[in-house]
This record gives structure tokens, sequence and C-alpha cells, in this order.
């Protein structure tokens, strides 16, 4: 699987239930990410932002499923699912694109 960048930024409905029935969230983020296969290696809040933000392990049909339920919730006014790789990898990819260069030719030239 591949690691994610999950970010949901609470709408006002969020805020008043955090606030009217104060809860430890991250068990109830961990237990939904569960049940849908994807692993969860941590979770933070951000005051700042009024965002939840995530680390998982999924696949895109995983994340899609993910996005339809958190949505759903009418907890969340929008999110985000930004695919991530290590420094390694990223390296890699560097090395094979360079011998890639000059390869595509557009349909101009």
């Amino acid at each position: 699987m591949t690691k994610y960048l999950v970010r949901a930024s609470y709408n006002g409905s969020g805020f008043k239930g955090m606030i009217s029935n104060p809860s430890n969230r991250g068990e109830a983020i961990k237990g939904m990410t569960a049940a849908l296969g994807i692993t969860t290696e941590c979770i933070y809040f951000s005051p700042s932002t009024g965002e939840a933000i995530m680390i998982i392990d999924s696949d895109a049909d995983k994340n899609a499923r993910l996005m339809m339920v958190v949505m759903s919730s009418d907890t969340f006014a929008g999110g985000s699912i930004i695919d991530l790789i290590d420094t390694d990898s990223m390296l890699s990819a560097m090395q094979e694109s360079g011998s890639l260069l000059g390869t595509y030719k557009s349909v101009a030239d």
C-alpha cells in the first residue's frame, strides 16, 4: 500500500459536536479506517487550521470510500488525500526520469 497525507477541515457542526460531547476523535477515526482496511499511522489536529490530519497506508479505492464516509458525516467542510513517497523513492524517480528526457514528442513537434 501507499502512504497518504489526509487533511479534513471541520465545519461549524463538527466543532459544535466536539464542544457539546467531548471525546477522543482519534479512536473513532481509527475504528473507521480499520473497517475500511486502512492502516492509520498517526492522527493530529491543527488548531490553527481547524483540520484533522493523518498519515495512512491505503490505496485509491479505499481512499474514495474514506472520503465518501467522512464527507457524508456533515462534520467537515472539505478534505484532501495526497500521495506520499519517501526520499529514496524520489531519488529513484529522479534517476529514472533523467534517462527518459527527450523521449516524449509533443503533437506540435
